[in-house]
């Protein structure tokens, strides 16, 4: 363990925090991108750097925070100008994935809320913030509820990568199993939720329609 501290202090602080700022940032705004490469895993190692004092904390939580807001805000620019256009492109293997469509409900059950509740979420985080533009989500409440969201997830992930860190010096493979036993359940959560949404909105269809 110490000979892999040595080698994550040698990494330039700038180019580690960088990396934490751009990769939340990418998310929502490269959709596509975002879903090969998850900002969370990012962020939990970034709280590993500061657990063992190779990155200032308080400026890996800022640059997370600030990333994932300024990602959900170009997301929101991107479905507002080629909403339409870039789910054209989009692949039949991401329109037909159940992340896909859980988006979609998400963002049509919850309005501005789904960027809340997708933030969570890998797929629902890339996604979410893109097609609330598409559909045209208020842009102040969108806006608010995003802040909110990256205020509660980034400081959560680096969190979990600090415990992660700590866990592996006192307890082995099994406190680095319980964060991520922690992380998983986070993530799942917010599908789950749209999931049961989606299921009781098409239960409940036949009767609306009846009536």
């Amino acid at each position: 363990m110490g000979w892999i501290q040595g080698q994550l202090a040698a990494v330039p602080v700038w180019l580690t925090l960088l990396i934490v700022f751009l990769l939340p940032m990418a998310e929502p705004a490269l959709p596509l991108l975002g879903m090969l490469f998850p900002s969370q895993t990012a962020l939990m190692a970034s709280g590993v750097l500061a657990h063992h004092g190779a990155l200032p904390l308080p400026a890996a939580i800022a640059m997370a925070v600030l990333g994932a807001l300024a990602g959900n805000v170009i997301g929101h620019l991107v479905g507002r100008r080629w909403g339409p256009r870039l789910v054209a492109n989009l692949p039949a293997r991401v329109t037909g994935s159940p992340g896909y469509r859980a988006a979609l409900h998400t963002v049509g059950a919850y309005s501005a809320r789904a960027v809340l509740l997708g933030r969570f979420n890998a797929v629902l985080r890339t996604l979410v913030p893109v097609m609330c533009g598409a559909v045209g989500v208020p842009w102040t409440r969108f806006l608010g509820l995003s802040l909110l969201g990256s205020l509660l997830w980034a400081p959560s992930c680096v969190a979990v990568g600090m415990i992660a860190g700590g866990s592996w010096q006192k307890w082995g493979g099994s406190g680095v199993l319980a964060a991520g036993g922690a992380v998983l359940l986070t993530s799942s959560l917010p599908m789950l939720l749209s999931y049961l949404s989606s299921r009781k909105a098409q239960a409940n269809a036949p009767l609306t329609t009846a009536g």
